[in-house]
């Protein structure tokens, strides 16, 4: 999956998708987490998330899960994205598209302060 991030970062940030890791911290100690992150390069933000209120907030019950975020803070889609990349990425870029080209260049000037 990791490989599909990095290449979803690449060819879609420019288009408004921001992709973030969260690591869940009751497994994973923030040392473990660096080491990790450091070793492969991640091309995208890693949150530690220490006290665990991501996944209860989003109901992770396993391993690696996945979400797909709409640009209306709704959940799109969510389970093993491997499974199912080419769908996931369809999905993908089918909200995209709903982004405005003016938001683009307004969250791009609030990135740049």
């Amino acid at each position: 999956m990791a490989k599909n991030l990095a290449r979803w970062q690449k060819d879609f940030a420019d288009k408004g998708l921001v992709i973030i890791d969260i690591d869940d911290g009751e497994a994973d100690s923030l040392e473990r987490l660096r080491g990790h992150v450091e070793k492969s390069k991640t091309a995208y933000p890693t949150l530690w998330d220490k006290n665990s209120k991501n996944v209860e907030k989003y109901g992770v019950q396993g391993f690696p899960a996945s979400y797909l975020i709409g640009v209306d803070g709704k959940v799109l889609w969510e389970g093993f994205a491997p499974a199912k990349i080419k769908e996931v990425e369809d999905l993908l870029k089918k909200e995209l598209a709903k982004i405005k080209k003016e938001d683009l260049e307004k969250w791009k000037k609030e990135d740049e302060k």
